[in-house]
């Protein structure tokens, strides 16, 4: 180690700065592949992992957004479907129609004498279920409850009407008429059902 040290300090003092500097340089590159190079890497391959992850989070956000998007549209059109069956229901809940019916008839002051139920008519896609009614009440009363019944959320054609006048026990006309007509409801056919224009 001494004789090391004697061989430095003869050397020429520009000489002994090269041989500093070279050391200094070898150090430095030792450190820098050594340590610096390993981290660098890291980093890279951490930015290169942060940017895939970017790229994954943005597409799964574009798939969150669709799974929304598509979650609305179902609900729009659950609630088309629901409305579809208020108008065109899958059961013919023609008792509970009949009293809607009725409920009208009173509203505006009409008497309903009589509900006769004829055979339903089985297409290809529904069934029509006519019920024959006969009504007594003015002209008004009589339009104004087939405006009604127009408005009902169940699809309801009033059809086949005839009117005649109502005379009284002296003979006159109190401006009363008897309408007859058939209201024809319509249910939606189920597959299994066969198309035969029967029962």
């Amino acid at each position: 180690m001494g004789d090391a040290l004697e061989k430095f300090s003869a050397i020429p003092t520009a000489q002994k700065f090269l041989v500093l500097l070279l050391a200094l340089g070898v150090v430095g590159a030792g450190w820098y592949f050594g340590l610096i190079a390993d981290v660098e890497a890291k980093v890279e391959a951490a930015n290169a992992s942060t940017r895939t992850l970017n790229g994954k989070l943005t597409e799964a956000q574009g798939k969150i957004a669709n799974i929304k998007k598509f979650e609305e549209e179902v609900e729009a059109l659950k609630r088309q479907r629901e409305e579809m069956t208020d108008r065109l229901p899958a059961d013919e809940e023609i008792a509970s129609l009949l009293q809607k019916i009725h409920g009208q008839g009173k509203i505006v002051g009409l008497e309903i004498n009589r509900f006769e139920r004829q055979p339903a008519e089985v297409a290809e896609l529904f069934v029509r279920i006519p019920v024959r009614m006969t009504l007594t009440g003015t002209f008004h009363q009589i339009a104004t409850f087939f405006f009604y019944v127009g408005r009902l959320t169940r699809i309801v054609n009033v059809e086949n009407i005839a009117l005649a006048t109502v005379a009284s026990k002296d003979g006159e006309s109190d401006g009363l008429l008897t309408a007859t007509c058939t209201a024809t409801t319509f249910m939606y056919r189920p597959a299994n059902m066969p198309v035969d224009g029967g029962k």
